[in-house]
């Protein structure tokens, strides 16, 4: 019940600011239209052509969105981004729109495929796009906390729901209907997010050396650890992409369940993913490379049992774990990055990775269709079942010296976890924070921070005392595992007291930019932060 209170209020503090309302409905939209489209087309090509056109379609779709990855993503930085939403959703809303004509007037699957793939190119850059421009439309830093909590529900919603929407709409009334759903749900996203305005915009020239975009392959090729996580996330997505196929596949002829069903199976695997998201929570402060390839096992096995089970209900619950794996795997893949590549290469080593995800995903896909001429349907399932763990096999020394070279920052952690404002934040988060902590060390008798000064950094006490005064008198006692400076980095004023060490003291500090990070992109903290902020001033007010 308290979690279901804290999902309504995240939703509410996003509806009562008028341009980030907008932005979340538009982008619910297109996230979920954007699954029922997919769906639709995988029914379409498989009815004109079979699982060959299945596979072909991935392919088109994937590999030029693949080459327009690193590109898009910088209009994001470039254009006013709200205007960039505006231009994506138009655009998707008219590559929705001729698939729809095209569809009714004489079903030209060339054409028809050829917008799917410039459908495929500019929303690359919706995801990059809207986080970008949260923090511009958010006034406070709950507000950004609220909005970046609903985006992330609302992403996890609509792999579910634009998968379901499209089966059922599929069962009654034809694919051709799904196209024009989708576009008009597209031209909706448009005319919402045109009504954004952005206030007191601040610019900011960041200048790379054309060099620099070549900076993530260069450590890629001298590392071996990230080479081997990379390597086996794009061996992940070219299941991925062979699954897209062999999802229409099993529908039709393994089930004989009929077309409603392909968007039903794309269900389960959304639904999954919600799952195995608050599933992965539970590895915070762990050694991940084995969870990892647990996540690559839960990709891989459940498809081949579909082929050994071939029931509606099983392929059902078989494919909801194929979700879960794909969040643990998911999660656990970028904390290990994020443990071993340091930040300022870390973005460049990411899109590395995502292009080359995104081309796995149509080698995946015309992979399929060879697979189902050669082995059979069933024959298929289980060599795309067993590539992930034959790779993970292969691989489990390497992963097993991943383990040991990046260990996660156990004290760190363990700190963290006494601050009720970072204990629930998901694995990811809290390592980066863990791994962002600076330790600092002071005598008796030195101020740490001092009331009316300008906030700049979050403390946490690993050993020693301190005094907190406000106008001289005491205000209470720290010690190891207390924590202060948080009022004046929330609610950006003054600090609020004066703290002094007691005794020689060890502190973790945070600077005010990375608390400032964590506090306003991850949810699931900000209830406990609010209180924490509530209790601290009721305190300094007495």
């Amino acid at each position: 019940m308290k979690a279901f209170r804290t999902v309504l209020g995240e939703f509410g503090a996003v509806a009562r600011n008028p341009n980030l309302r907008r932005l979340e409905l538009a982008y619910g939209a297109a996230i979920t239209s954007e699954w029922a489209f997919l769906v639709a087309l995988g029914v379409f090509a498989y009815q004109r052509g079979g699982a060959t056109a299945v596979g072909v379609l991935g392919l088109v779709r994937m590999l030029p969105a693949a080459l327009a990855t690193p590109f898009t993503a910088a209009f994001a930085d470039r254009y006013e981004r709200e205007r960039a939403l505006v231009a994506v959703t138009f655009l998707s809303a008219v590559a929705l729109a001729a698939s729809t004509g095209l569809f009714y007037l004489g079903r030209n699957e060339a054409a028809i495929f050829a917008f799917a793939a410039a459908h495929a190119v500019v929303s690359t850059l919706c995801r990059p796009a809207v986080a970008a421009l949260v923090p511009s439309l958010a006034t406070t830093p709950q507000q950004l906390v609220a909005a970046n909590g609903v985006s992330l529900t609302l992403e996890g919603l609509g792999t579910l729901a634009g998968p379901l929407i499209a089966g059922v709409v599929i069962e009654t009334s034809g694919v051709g209907v799904v196209f024009a759903f989708g576009a008009v749900a597209y031209v909706a996203s448009a005319l919402v997010l045109a009504a954004i305005h952005v206030e007191g915009r601040l610019r900011f020239a960041h200048h790379r050396a054309a060099g620099d975009l070549t900076a993530g392959f260069r450590l890629l090729a001298r590392e071996p650890h990230p080479r081997l996580i990379v390597a086996l996330f794009v061996a992940q997505t070219i299941v991925r992409g062979a699954l897209n196929v062999l999802t229409v596949v099993i529908a039709f002829r393994l089930l004989h369940a009929g077309a409603g069903w392909v968007g039903f199976l794309s269900g389960a695997v959304g639904a999954g993913t919600l799952v195995g998201g608050f599933a992965s929570m539970a590895l915070v402060g762990r050694k991940l490379a084995i969870p990892f390839a647990i996540g690559l096992l839960l990709w891989g096995i459940p498809i081949a049992l579909v082929a050994a089970v071939p029931h509606r209900v099983t392929a059902l619950l078989l494919l909801a774990v194929v979700g879960v794996g794909n969040a643990v795997e998911d999660v656990t893949g970028e904390t290990i990055l994020q443990r071993l590549i340091s930040d300022d290469l870390l973005g460049r080593v990411l899109g590395v990775m995502f292009g080359a995800a995104t081309a796995g995903m149509g080698i995946g896909a015309i992979a399929a269709p060879a697979l189902i001429g050669g082995l059979g349907v069933r024959g298929a399932l289980i060599a795309t079942g067993a590539f992930l763990p034959a790779l993970v096999l292969l691989s489990w020394g390497g992963l097993r010296r991943i383990d040991a070279a990046a260990a996660p920052p156990s004290a760190e952690l363990a700190l963290l976890d006494g601050v009720p404002m970072f204990t629930p934040l998901p694995l990811a988060a809290k390592e980066q924070i863990a791994r962002s902590l600076v330790r600092v060390s002071h005598p008796a008798g030195r101020e740490i921070i001092s009331e009316g000064e300008t906030g700049d950094r979050f403390y946490i006490v690993a050993s020693g005392h301190a005094q907190v005064t406000r106008n001289g008198e005491h205000l209470r006692a720290c010690g190891p595992g207390d924590y202060f400076g948080e009022i004046a980095l929330l609610r950006d004023i003054p600090r609020t007291a004066t703290v002094t060490a007691s005794d020689e003291m060890e502190l973790y500090a945070l600077e005010r930019a990375a608390f400032i990070d964590a506090a306003t992109r991850h949810a699931a903290g900000r209830e406990a932060g609010e209180e924490i902020v509530r209790e601290q001033l009721a305190r300094v007010t007495l």
